[in-house]
């Protein structure tokens, strides 16, 4: 099984990024036109490039490339629309979770980084997201299993 990381889209001004140490932050533009991570989290105090800045770059590709570490998410996961077989990152480390349906019609949660599979089970996707947005997020990848 292997995990295929797609979450290098392209960014815009105003994406919401993360990185795995829960460092969040918004891309902006500088009144010199360089491009930065502008901190917007409240637990990484000091833990930045200048100012408030995570990363800087000249231009957006430089950002993103220096910025490697950070993905895009969307930070409205209210209307973020989840379904069997998207892939998830926790908000609190690097562990991946897959979204399934069992064969008898419920949604679950699947820990694939521990193999460990979430006793809550749901009628329906809505609920499974309910319960799991404030810990999880959905992020651009897709799963392989060789």
């Amino acid at each position: 099984m292997e995990i295929i990381d797609k979450t290098n889209d392209t960014w815009k001004i105003g994406d919401i990024v993360i990185d795995n140490d829960g460092r969040k932050g918004i891309i902006k533009k500088t009144k010199d036109d360089d491009f930065v991570i502008v901190r917007i989290d409240e637990k990484h105090v000091g833990d930045y490039f200048c100012g408030l800045a995570y990363e800087a770059g000249i231009n957006m590709y430089c950002l993103q490339r220096k910025a490697s570490e950070f993905h895009k998410v969307n930070d409205n996961n209210d209307n973020e629309e989840w379904q069997p077989g998207d892939v998830l990152k926790r908000n609190s480390n690097n562990d991946i979770g897959l979204i399934v349906e069992n064969d008898i019609n419920e949604y679950c949660l699947v820990d694939i980084t521990t193999n460990f599979i979430f006793i809550n089970r749901y009628d329906n996707i809505a609920d499974l997201q309910k319960d799991s947005r404030e810990y999880w997020h959905k992020v651009n990848a897709k799963l392989v299993i060789e």
